[in-house]
């Protein structure tokens, strides 16, 4: 008759150990697993966190302390929905009764006992507090869908697997959690395990992870949720028993967008704990197609906000060559016509100087356009683009970003295997720099000047002080030997040390 509560907690508080024995004998061949006794009223409150009861029967009549003020004591902690409480004493007194019913008991039966009857109220009070249970556990489903919504929509949180993974963790008292994508059009698919505090990260996850990976590419392709009581079940037969030796019920969700399935949310719970129940798939489902909406809104949100993005980089761009670029070599111009006029000397030796030096900053804005045009978009694998890469990814290693400066058709003019050297002499050098130079400042260029690359890297560090910095630079040395060309390491104007690195390009790139 209890079977289908079978992990639900009774306690017996009676402090007659013939009456406890009989109660949980009779509880348990009726089904139950665990039905625990307090003979002593007085140890109650203090047990009842420990003991975490789904009901209680209680006896009224104890010494030391009665059963009315254990109810008493019961109803201050929780209410009857929570934790149902049937009193069974021999007292048939009406005003017991009623006294017990207005002070928050849920049912009355008196001594003596009529087994069938003891078992039917049982499963009244435990199917009534399962009803409010899953009522509860619908309400906060339904909160969290409406906080993932709400949080991704707005832009308040960068994880949403995570926050998809944390909810429902708690909302379904899971140990494990996994969350897997499959892969987009834009990117790769993700996977991220969450697990309890208590659980063995080593053990437990590992194994976990591993078996719903399998699992969710069932739900994936199939698209309809996979309950499982047991993990060793013989639906996941083809799995090692090593496997799933402390996997107990499994639960894998599938996060179903408008398109197709975008993924599975996998919970696992140990071995040996409650089964997941029909109404925690129906509520878990329905929190699942809710989360892979708001997934995908806010997919499209972000599509949005990098769609305007790109629009403002191009926009810069253009307006940085058609304006910009076009003011600073108007002035340039003009400043090499005034030098042009003066008689040789300091002056017209200033002028031109500065003339270079707006030469330089045009090659860096031009730089700055490429990086603009090229983001987020298609355009890319050029050597400019690579290079670019290199300075982005040593940037944090260095402490500063160095200045770039191309010149030449480096881009088009380039066979592709001299420039996955130059890409690796350029990342070798400037690693050189982070490693020994204690340097503040760097400036690369990369020239093409008719039929020969050159590569110069200079920075303001420390200089050639030691000879191990020698042993750094051989790779150099030998790539450009490779390609017939010519490695020199010299006394950089900033101060530091100017590396530069020259080939000749095969006549085929022409």
């Amino acid at each position: 008759m209890l079977e289908s509560f079978a992990h639900a907690n009774v306690l017996v508080i009676d402090d007659n150990d013939a009456s406890v024995r009989l109660l949980q004998a009779l509880l348990t061949r009726s089904g139950l697993r665990s039905v625990q006794a307090v003979t002593d009223p007085r140890e109650v409150l203090g047990r009842l966190e420990s003991l975490d009861p789904d009901l209680i029967l209680l006896d009224l009549h104890m010494p030391g302390l009665d059963g009315y003020t254990v109810l008493a004591q019961l109803r201050e902690r929780a209410s009857a929905a929570d934790l149902p409480v049937l009193v069974l004493t021999a007292d048939t007194s009406r005003e017991a009764t009623r006294r017990a019913l207005s002070m928050g008991a849920n049912d009355f039966l008196t001594k003596p006992l009529d087994t069938a009857e003891v078992l039917l109220r049982v499963r009244n009070l435990l199917e009534t507090r399962a009803l409010h249970h899953s009522l509860q556990q619908r309400q906060r489903w339904l909160e969290a869908s409406g906080r993932i919504t709400r949080e991704l929509l707005a832009g308040e949180n960068n994880e949403p697997l995570r926050l998809i993974a944390d909810l429902s963790r708690e909302l379904a008292d899971a140990d494990i959690v996994v969350t897997t994508t499959v892969p987009s059009a834009s990117g790769e698919g993700r996977s991220l395990l969450v697990a309890a505090d208590d659980v063995d990260g080593g053990n437990l996850a590992a194994l976990a992870e591993s078996l719903c990976a399998n699992l969710a590419g069932r739900v994936i392709q199939t698209g309809r949720p996979l309950l499982l009581d047991d993990a060793g079940s013989a639906e996941v037969s083809g799995a090692p028993p090593t496997l799933v030796a402390d996997v107990g019920p499994v639960m894998v969700l599938p996060l179903i967008g408008t398109n197709s399935v975008r993924g599975a949310l996998s919970l696992c719970r140990a071995r040996g704990r409650p089964r997941f129940t029909d109404v925690e798939l129906e509520t878990a489902t329905s929190f699942a197609n809710q989360a892979a909406m708001a997934l995908e809104l806010a997919d499209a949100r972000a599509d949005q906000e990098r769609v305007l993005v790109l629009e403002d980089r191009h926009r810069i761009a253009r307006d940085l060559h058609d304006h910009v670029i076009q003011r600073l070599f108007a002035t340039g111009l003009r400043l090499e016509t005034l030098a042009s006029s003066l008689e040789p000397g300091e002056l017209a030796e200033r002028i031109t100087e500065r003339v270079q030096d707006l030469d330089n900053t045009i090659s860096e804005i031009r730089t700055r356009i490429f990086q603009l045009r090229t983001q987020d978009t298609d355009e890319r694998r050029t050597m400019r683009w690579e290079l670019l890469q290199v300075v982005d990814e040593l940037t944090p290693v260095l402490g500063f970003e160095p200045r770039l400066h191309f010149a030449g058709a480096v881009d088009t003019a380039v066979p592709d295997g001299v420039a996955e050297d130059v890409v690796a002499a350029a990342r070798e050098a400037l690693t050189n720099i982070a490693r020994h130079a204690r340097a503040s400042g760097a400036q690369m260029s990369l020239i093409l000047d008719g039929m020969q690359l050159s590569l110069d890297i200079a920075d303001d560090g420390i200089g050639m002080r030691s000879a191990n910095r020698r042993s750094g630079l051989t790779n150099l040395a030998e790539r450009a030997k490779e390609h017939g060309g010519t490695f020199a390491v010299l006394r950089a104007p900033l101060g530091g040390t100017q590396v530069i690195w020259t080939i000749p390009l095969p006549s085929a790139a022409h």
